[in-house]
């Protein structure tokens, strides 16, 4: 059932069994999972079934960096959270993501994609995308397309799937849980504090107000912080002021080694022979879709110390390949800060060859007049590129001064893209632009000359928060440890993809799915 915690008054609620803090994806996922083995479930959601910028505002930041998303518009505070903007695009983490690299600072999780395998069949029912998997000799045999990669050195392809329409976690899940008697859902529960015994390592109760000032407690026997890669930390911290950083941060970890997705568009690919790309296209299937998408693979990841790309290919047209429309941007914003840009005579011969696309793009803006039909013609792929991102200990969320309407601190978000990991993905389109070419699939270009605008105005993100509660071997890496139980606790655990200890380069969601799947057997098993 749904209670209204508007609506009830001030006192001591229902002891709960388990008492999951978020009704995202993964706190939805966990409820589900535990509904029918436990009683006393419970879920705590700041906001309702619907938006509303009552409960939206409380996520509000003190500040974030320039060309960074605002944290207050990529994400959602209301059961089903991001799930009700999500796209839906799933795809498994690799083999080699959970692995110790070398070359890679901070890598390896305390678990193996061993480990985490067997839940990816649910996982993705639960996202809508069916338990067929995501092998690519199995798809391409299904839907009698290529695999123009097969015999690739350096690269291979990956599969994606989503759901048609986006996989609403509230929307899909809503009746199971709601008539559910072992399951409570309190809406306007906003989160404040929690009381934490040092001594037994123990969360014994924690707080919720759902205006603020009028407050209820709720006892349990076992809480899950399932807020979000931004909000997990910024609770954690705010508890841990009153503990003495003995809630999982003894390693000055949490909020440490934020990730995002960088997404870059860096290339063009000009194909051979367009037919054999139908895979990348897309196939529409009932109720999903099924696309492929280039990334390295093992052996060239290994051989060349490098992070991974997922590379899906855009189909674009003439007029958004247009060398000459970026060059003419490019010198724009230049001469704005007085100053010329870095090529300058690569930018001029873009204008002069591609004058026909610069002087289309002049009539849409000053005319909203088209001139040249080619310009809308297809002219090739664009690369929009998500690049793994390296666990960084200095890019982190932290408190600011300012408080929300509960008087929990807003948060700072510290978060910028390494040269290092720059450098890697143009490392990295090197070599998948020899491989293409000596597999006489085409050509691709590298936009190198574009790079001030690249990683300025023109960066994109996948909106993935990830790595802020790491999961680590010890408290001095870490905030959790292989089982997402919180150092320093014996019954505060954590869901979602701040636990990820690196992010690969796929959208995260499937695998939130799959660990929370994960912990709630765990949990079953500890009870």
């Amino acid at each position: 059932m749904i209670v209204d915690l508007d609506r009830v008054l001030e006192k001591e609620l229902n002891k709960a069994t388990v008492c999951i803090l978020g009704g995202g994806v993964a706190g939805l996922v966990l409820a589900n999972e535990l509904r029918n083995q436990m009683k006393g479930v419970v879920v705590l959601e700041s906001g309702t079934e619907q938006f509303s910028m009552r409960s939206q505002k409380q996520y509000a930041t003190e500040t974030f960096p320039e060309n960074f998303p605002d944290p207050n518009y990529s994400r959602l505070r209301f059961l089903g959270g991001s799930s009700n903007h999500w796209e839906n695009s799933t795809s498994p983490l690799s083999p080699i993501d959970f692995e110790k690299r070398s070359w890679i600072e901070n890598s390896g999780w305390p678990i193996t994609y061993a480990d985490i395998e067997p839940f990816y069949s649910r996982a993705a029912d639960y996202c809508g995308t069916k338990s067929d998997g995501y092998e690519t000799d199995y798809w391409t045999a299904q839907l009698n397309h290529q695999d123009v990669l097969k015999s690739s050195r350096s690269l291979s392809t990956g599969v994606a799937k989503a759901a048609s329409p986006p996989t609403r976690f509230f929307s899909k899940y809503k009746e199971p849980l709601t008539s559910s008697t072992n399951v409570t859902i309190y809406k306007n529960a906003n989160v404040v504090d929690l009381e934490f015994d040092s001594q037994q390592e123990k969360v014994d109760r924690v707080f919720v107000e759902s205006k603020p000032g009028k407050r209820h407690s709720i006892d349990a026997d076992i809480f899950v912080m399932c807020f979000g890669g931004i909000e997990n930390p910024r609770y954690l911290l705010e508890f841990n002021q009153k503990y003495s950083n003995k809630l999982g941060n003894q390693g000055d970890c949490v909020g440490r080694y934020f990730m995002e997705h960088p997404v870059v568009r860096a290339a063009h690919f000009h194909a051979q022979e367009q037919d054999k790309f139908a895979f990348y296209h897309g196939e529409a299937l009932k109720g999903r879709t099924v696309k492929g998408f280039f990334q390295l693979n093992e052996r060239a990841l290994k051989e060349h110390l490098l992070t991974n790309m997922r590379m899906p290919l855009i189909p674009a047209t003439n007029y958004t390949l247009s060398d000459g429309i970026s060059s003419y941007h490019s010198i724009n914003d230049a001469i704005s800060d007085f100053e010329l840009p870095d090529e300058f005579g690569n930018h001029v011969y873009n204008i002069f060859s591609d004058i026909d696309m610069v002087i289309e793009a002049v009539s849409r803006k000053s005319f909203d007049a088209k001139l040249f039909e080619q310009a809308d013609q297809f002219g090739g792929f664009e690369l929009q590129i998500m690049i793994e991102q390296t666990p960084d200990r200095d890019n982190r969320i932290k408190l600011g001064e300012q408080k929300d309407d509960f008087g929990i601190r807003k948060v700072i978000v510290d978060w910028r893209l390494s040269e290092q990991d720059k450098e890697r993905m143009w490392q990295g389109l090197e070599l998948v632009a020899k491989d293409i070419g000596a597999s006489s699939l085409g050509r691709l270009k590298l936009l190198k000359d574009r790079e001030d605008r690249m990683w300025g105005s023109q960066l994109g993100f996948g909106n993935h928060h990830m790595g802020t509660t790491r999961m680590s071997e010890s408290s001095a890496k870490g905030v959790v440890d292989k089982n997402q139980k919180v150092f320093g606790t014996s019954n505060l655990f954590i869901g979602g993809s701040s636990v990820f200890s690196t992010g690969g380069h796929v959208p995260p969601t499937l695998t939130i799915v799959a660990m929370a799947v994960r912990l709630a057997e765990h949990i079953k098993g500890v009870k």
